[in-house]
């Protein structure tokens, strides 16, 4: 499988990255002061659960890696300083992208001593997982999964920073919408491809919110894992008509869909949109396809191109990874990470009910992705979050809208494949 070649030949196993999540000492690599000459607090466990086998594996380890990186940067400058300086331990373990999996590894983080856990990029996983943090009255900041129904149980210590499917759903709609009104391109109709799981979420809310920005959903159409040949389901989508295609999955999956698209030829009028798409504005997706990525659109949580702190943490990540690319992905979990090291400073305490506590006060101005501060509502979502429209442009994957975070205008309408070049 394509994420599986690539660990392969990059020779990183989940052997080294365990041994990684313990170091912090990168003062040298990323530029950060260190501190040294003295004795250091007790190690402060943190439990990271993500993919890193599996079908999802690039993609977990984009997450893994960008929330050790911010531990590691804290880690680097001092330290938890209301602690003493204590430092932070990551501890990840695999879940394979499987829910059973997924509950054994948190049960046992917790075990281990872990006072929050962070995770898990597959939305049954973190269904299960924030269970049994709930449970267990351990703070959980979901990395990356989006399925509404995660923070709609009445938990108290589950926190989200990414947007949720509704903000997912409806702001691709509505920029698809601006597109097609600044461009003069009468827009009416919209059908979606989409994966089980997740992707069902997403479709829901593309329902409800279709309409109210003038789009009749025509229909939908869901896969499972591990298709390998989509001609039929996109056969399906292509004769809808629709105007619109909106497109949710993951990064391997898109890319194979994309094929498909050009094979045969689809090309609505207003264009082929990732709506909450692991491909779509992926550096991966671009290295892999060429021409055919170009000009692609996406929905989706990204980092703000504006932002000097953005720009070192990519900088920063591909200096201390050569795994896998610095991607969308690694934005929310590196921002869950600054969330709970601002937590941690000010509870100035390693008791998980007081962590949790300070987690649900947050106001964090600082940080990767686009937007107002992080700030959480009663149910623990993220009441700031926001995506961003993205599109390949000359390789380059572009945020087009909103323009006050946008680095490129954006190129509209598409052009149809065999104009890619």
């Amino acid at each position: 499988m394509f994420m599986e070649g690539k660990r392969k030949k990059s020779g990183f196993s989940r052997r080294s990255f365990l041994k990684a999540a313990g170091v912090s000492g990168l003062a040298t690599a990323i530029g950060f002061p260190a501190v040294i000459g003295r004795a250091q607090p007790k190690e402060i466990l943190i439990g990271s659960l993500h993919p890193i086998t599996g079908p999802v594996a690039y993609d977990g380890l984009s997450v893994a890696n960008g929330f050790l990186l911010a531990i590691e940067h804290k880690n680097a400058a001092g330290g938890i300083k209301s602690l003493g300086g204590a430092k932070m331990k990551v501890i990840l373990m695999d879940t394979e992208a499987k829910p059973k999996v997924g509950e054994s590894a948190a049960e046992k983080l917790i075990r281990d001593g872990c006072v929050a856990l962070a995770g898990c990029y597959n939305s049954p996983v973190t269904m299960v997982t924030t269970q049994v943090a709930e449970r267990n009255g351990i703070p959980f900041l979901v990395t990356i999964s989006v399925a509404d129904e995660i923070l709609e149980r009445g938990f108290k210590y589950t926190f989200r920073v990414q947007p949720d499917s509704s903000n997912m759903a409806e702001l691709t709609c509505k920029y698809a919408r601006q597109l097609a009104d600044q461009y003069k391109i009468p827009l009416k109709t919209l059908a979606a491809l989409y994966i089980s799981g997740f992707g069902t979420s997403i479709f829901n809310k593309l329902q409800k919110f279709g309409p109210k920005y003038g789009f009749e959903v025509v229909g939908g159409v869901s896969y499972g894992f591990g298709v390998s040949d989509f001609t039929t389901e996109i056969s399906k989508i292509k004769g809808m008509n629709a105007d619109v295609i909106m497109d949710t999955g993951y990064l391997a999956d898109g890319i194979l869909k994309l094929k498909t698209y050009a094979d045969l030829k689809v090309e609505p009028k207003g264009g082929i949109f990732g709506c909450a798409n692991g491909a779509y504005s992926n550096p991966t997706t671009v290295k892999e396809l060429g021409r055919l990525a170009e000009f692609l659109m996406d929905g989706n949580y990204y980092y703000n191109p504006r932002s000097p702190l953005a720009k070192r943490v990519i900088e920063d990540f591909g200096k201390r990874f050569t795994d896998v690319r610095f991607q969308s992905h690694s934005v929310p979990a590196y921002d869950a990470a600054l969330v709970l090291i601002d937590a941690l400073e000010r509870a100035a305490s390693t008791d998980p009910k007081k962590i949790r506590d300070a987690i649900a006060g947050t106001s964090l101005k600082e940080h990767v992705s686009p937007g107002p501060p992080i700030e959480f509502d009663s149910a623990g979502q993220n009441k700031n979050g926001m995506i961003t429209l993205q599109q390949v442009q000359k390789r380059e994957i572009r945020l087009v809208l909103p323009d006050e975070y946008s680095d490129a205008k954006p190129v509209y309408p598409v052009p149809g494949w065999s104009a890619k070049t």
